[in-house]
Parts: C-alpha cells; sequence; structure tokens
C-alpha cells in the first residue's frame, strides 16, 4: 500500500478539496485521508507528493470511429493519443467490427466495442454472425460490445424486433442517430416511438443527434431520460452549447465523443463552457466531467466501479500541474476545471498504475 497526495482532489464529482490523500492497495483507492493525521497513523508508509496539482477522475471516450485504422500502428497511435490526454477507457466503433477485434489492446486502457449494424446489409445471417462472435468472447469479462444501428428506419420489422429482443436479453446497448429520423412528420414519429417502446427497445438505448433534432424527438428523448451522445464538433454551434446548457442535470444525461475527430476537445469545452458561465449562463461544470467520467460506466466493464475518486474505487485518476500555468498563484485560490489543459496533464493512473506524461 501507499499513499498519493496532492494539493487538491476532485471528491465524488462534487468538489475540489486540499488537504486530502488517497491510500492506494494495489488498484484501488482503500481510503480518503485527511493530510494532518497521516503522520499519526501512516508514517512509515511510501507517500507519493503532487506539490502544486490538482488530481481528477480520469477520462472516457464513449464513441469514437476507428474505420480509418487500417494496421495495428495506426490503431496504436490513436489510442496511444487518447491516453496521453488523461483517457482511460475507450469505446471503439468501425464499419468492420471483425477487424477491430484483431488488433492488440494498450497497456493501462479498457477497450469496449460497438458492433455496426448497416440495414442496407443487415440480414438474418448477419445478426447470427455477431451472435456467434459475441459468444466467442463470453468468457472474457473484459470484452463489453453494444450495437451501433445505422439507417434504422429502413430495417425490416422483424428484423428490428429481432435486434431489440437479443440486446435485451444480452443487455446490449443500442446507438440510434436520431439525424436519421429528423426528416419525419410528427405522426411519423409518434408512430415510431410507440412501436419502439412495444418491442422494448427504448430500454438499453442511447443515442446521438439530440441537440440538432427536431423538439418532438428531444421531448421523447427527454421522457425517457436516455443518455446522450454529444459530439465535441455540435459544440462549435453557439444555440447548440446553449441547448446544452439548459439541460436539466436530473433529467438529461450526456456523454461527450469525438466520434471521427483526431484531436481530444475536451479541454477546448471546459474553457468554452467557463466563457458562457461568465455571461449570465447558469451551468454546473461538473456535468462537463461527469460526462466523461460516471456517466460512462455502462459501456465498460471494471471490477470496481471508476469515474470517480472515492473510497474502494478503481485508483484511476490524472494529475495536472496548476502552478505550470500561473505565474502568481495565490494558496488560498482553489483552481477550476476551466484550468486544465493537455499541456499541464503530468501523469495519468490506471488502476493504481502511474504513467508519467511529462517529467
Amino acid at each position: 500500500m501507499f499513499i498519493v497526495s496532492p494539493k487538491w482532489v476532485y471528491l465524488s464529482n462534487k468538489k475540489i478539496e486540499s488537504n486530502k490523500s488517497l491510500l492506494i492497495d494495489r488498484s484501488i483507492i482503500a481510503d480518503i485521508l485527511v493530510d494532518n493525521k497521516i503522520d499519526k497513523t501512516y508514517q512509515k508508509m511510501p507517500r507519493i507528493h503532487y506539490q502544486n496539482h490538482l488530481m481528477v477522475p480520469t477520462f472516457s471516450e464513449s464513441y469514437i470511429d476507428i474505420s480509418d485504422c487500417d494496421s495495428q500502428l495506426k490503431y496504436s497511435r490513436k489510442i496511444s493519443s487518447l491516453f496521453q490526454s488523461g483517457v482511460t477507457k475507450v469505446q471503439v466503433v468501425a464499419n468492420d467490427y471483425k477487424k477491430m477485434l484483431k488488433y492488440v489492446s494498450l497497456p493501462n486502457i479498457n477497450i469496449s466495442n460497438k458492433i455496426t449494424l448497416d440495414s442496407s446489409n443487415c440480414t438474418y445471417h448477419v445478426i447470427r454472425d455477431m451472435l456467434k462472435t459475441i459468444d466467442f468472447y463470453k468468457s472474457d469479462d473484459s470484452r463489453v460490445f453494444s450495437i451501433n444501428l445505422l439507417n434504422i428506419i429502413n430495417f425490416e420489422k422483424d428484423l428490428i424486433i429481432k435486434i431489440s429482443s437479443i440486446c435485451n436479453e444480452l443487455n446490449l446497448l443500442i446507438d440510434i442517430h436520431l439525424s436519421e429520423i429528423n426528416n419525419l412528420s410528427n405522426s411519423e414519429i409518434n408512430k415510431l416511438f410507440k412501436f419502439w417502446e412495444e418491442i422494448n427497445l427504448l430500454n438499453n438505448c442511447v443515442v446521438h443527434d439530440f441537440l440538432t433534432s427536431q423538439k418532438l424527438i428531444q421531448n421523447y428523448i427527454s421522457k425517457y431520460k436516455i443518455l446522450m451522445l454529444v459530439k465535441y464538433s455540435e459544440l462549435l454551434d453557439v444555440e447548440n452549447i446553449k441547448l446544452l446548457l439548459s439541460l436539466k442535470p436530473n433529467g438529461n444525461r450526456y456523454a461527450l465523443i469525438s466520434d471521427l475527430e483526431n484531436t481530444y476537445k475536451l479541454y477546448d469545452i471546459f474553457k468554452v463552457i467557463n466563457i458562457f458561465s461568465e455571461n449570465q449562463y447558469a451551468f454546473d461544470d461538473r456535468m462537463i466531467l461527469k460526462s466523461v467520467t460516471s456517466n460512462t460506466l455502462d459501456f465498460f466493464a471494471e471490477t470496481s466501479p471508476s469515474g470517480v475518486i472515492e473510497k474502494d474505487s478503481l485508483a484511476s485518476f490524472n494529475i495536472f500541474d496548476i502552478n505550470s500555468k500561473r505565474l502568481l498563484w495565490r494558496n488560498e485560490n482553489y483552481p477550476a476545471l476551466a484550468d486544465l489543459d493537455n499541456q499541464s496533464l503530468t501523469a495519468v493512473w490506471s488502476s493504481g498504475e502511474c504513467v508519467n506524461i511529462k517529467t
């Protein structure tokens, strides 16, 4: 066992605190310690100090397209780039999921896989083949699968019923792209959601394109409290940012995703949201952090909870050198999430193992 002592730590995804340390037992946070009691009880325990640093949970990338990775080398580079940004959990999607499964995972990264089913070529044979693949990996607890449906309104009715039944039985999440139904009439949308409800498709689904969907579709998604996947690229639009800021925390959960992006944009979003908050837009920036931590847990297989720094969670956290950015730092001032950036990321801890990003 050993102790990790940052200057500040983002505890329980609620607030930044000082004078707190983590007692680490292998891959688990065994306890949260108050600094002034450590010398009395743990004086002989090995201790790692981060004198001017902020500790936050490591991040998740819940949907990144790797169809452009036609080799192990390109795949490794793409995943490694995410790790260098503080990401330790990645959900990958590709047009050819079998090729995707052949790539060797990188150390300290938790990978899950989305299997794409496109109505243009989906048959019962394709579904059977998919089930064989999932069955092949069923003894591997580290493998988590979900289903990415493309051109959903063109699926034959019996096929979509079959897919929904399989996903409910195997507890597989289903990705629905709302842009594919956005041009339907109100009556068509009402009929479609009624059908989806009847076949229990909405039980296990997540949705894309919420911010750019028509109001009726948004109302349905809010009604069923479905997790929304929001692309960083969607937040280049001011109106989309305003809509995101207006979402109710208890009713609208979302996860930020890269999709086709080759650069991790989370740190840019922290700063953009901070600007809006300074201009009278009341917003809790913890929602952004949750969108890449605790809101993403269903996508990944883990023996212990993660995405939050608290007792009994995985010891997975990022260390940021806050003083490296501020020449005139006052000790009584607490950092904010908007202070985070890739340049100040010093170390990434994944399940109790540390990888130094900068020394």
